[in-house]
C-alpha cells in the first residue's frame, strides 16, 4: 500500500514539474521541492526520471524542456520565431485546455502553428496513449518524433519554410485520403461574419481539407486573434465544432459564437 501511495505521488509530481516546466520555460529544484513539500533529493530523483524518459533536460539547480527543436537552427528570422514569442502564457493554457480533448486512442489532426506547436509539446509531456496523429507541420512531426505510444503521420507536400507547413496538392491528396476524430487548428484571424482566415492561399486550403476530414474541429485562437480577418479564407464560422481562447477573449464575441452553436472554452 506504501508502495502504491509513493508511485501515485511521484506520478503527481512528475505531472505538476512538467506543466511547470511548459508555462514558465524552466523549473528550480529548490522551489520545486517547497512547492511539492519534499526533500530535494526526491526532486532530484523525479528530475533524473523525467531526464531518462526524455520529458527535460536537467541543468544546475533545475531543468529545461528536451531540446526536440533540432529545427530551431532555421526558425531564427522567421515568422514562426517571432509568433513563438507572442502570447507564450496565453498559448500553453489554451495547449493545456486543449489536452482534455485528447484521449487514449483518439486519431487527431494538428495543423501548423505555433499555438498547435505548444499542444504538441503538452502532448509529449502528457504521455497520452496509443494515440494517432496526422500533421502537414514538420516542426509539430519532430516535436512527436519517438514519443512512446504515437503513430505519427506526416503527409509530404511543398514546404512553406516560415510556418514549417507542408502545403500544394501532395499535401491535399495525404489528406484527403485520411479521416480523424478531431483537428486541432490554428489560425491567423477568427471573425463572425468572416470566418477561419489565414495569410497564405496555400495553408489556408490544407486547413480547410483537414477541417473536412474531421468529425470535430477544434480552433486554437489567442484573444489577439478574435476578431482578425487575414487575407485568405479558410472556412465559414459554422464549419468550427469548439474554440479554445484566453480570458482575455471579448464577451461579446464568445456570445454571439455561442448563439452560433460554437462551444467555447477559457483556458
Amino acid at each position: 500500500m506504501t508502495n502504491e501511495v509513493k508511485r501515485v505521488d511521484s506520478a503527481k509530481r512528475a505531472e505538476f514539474i512538467l506543466q511547470e516546466l511548459l508555462l514558465h520555460g524552466r523549473v528550480d529544484a529548490e522551489q520545486l521541492s517547497q512547492q511539492l513539500y519534499v526533500n530535494a533529493s526526491t526532486i532530484r530523483r523525479d528530475l533524473e526520471r523525467l531526464e531518462q524518459q526524455n520529458l527535460l533536460r536537467r541543468v544546475h539547480g533545475g531543468a529545461v524542456p528536451v531540446d526536440m527543436l533540432a529545427y530551431s537552427a532555421y526558425a531564427y528570422g522567421l515568422t514562426f520565431q517571432e509568433n513563438m514569442s507572442k502570447q507564450i502564457e496565453e498559448k500553453t493554457q489554451i495547449s493545456l485546455a486543449a489536452l482534455r480533448f485528447i484521449h487514449p486512442g483518439d486519431t487527431i489532426a494538428i495543423s501548423p502553428g505555433t499555438t498547435t506547436t505548444h499542444l504538441a509539446r503538452a502532448i509529449r509531456h502528457a504521455q497520452i496513449q496509443p494515440l494517432t496523429v496526422v500533421t502537414n507541420a514538420v516542426n509539430i512531426a519532430m516535436e512527436l518524433t519517438g514519443v512512446q505510444g504515437i503513430t505519427l503521420t506526416l503527409t509530404g507536400g511543398l514546404l512553406l519554410p516560415d510556418f514549417f507547413a507542408l502545403v500544394g496538392p501532395l499535401a491535399e491528396q495525404s489528406l484527403n485520403q485520411m479521416y480523424v476524430a478531431k483537428a486541432f487548428i490554428g489560425v491567423t484571424g477568427l471573425s463572425p461574419e468572416y470566418g477561419l482566415t489565414g495569410p497564405n492561399q496555400l495553408e489556408a486550403l490544407t486547413h480547410k481539407l483537414t477541417m473536412q476530414r474531421a468529425q470535430r474541429t477544434i480552433a486554437l485562437v489567442d484573444h489577439t486573434k478574435l476578431g482578425r480577418v487575414a487575407l485568405h479564407t479558410i472556412a465559414p464560422i459554422t464549419s468550427l465544432h469548439t474554440l479554445i481562447t484566453d480570458h482575455e477573449a471579448p464577451p461579446a464575441m464568445l456570445s454571439g459564437l455561442k448563439e452560433l452553436g460554437i462551444d467555447v472554452c477559457l483556458a
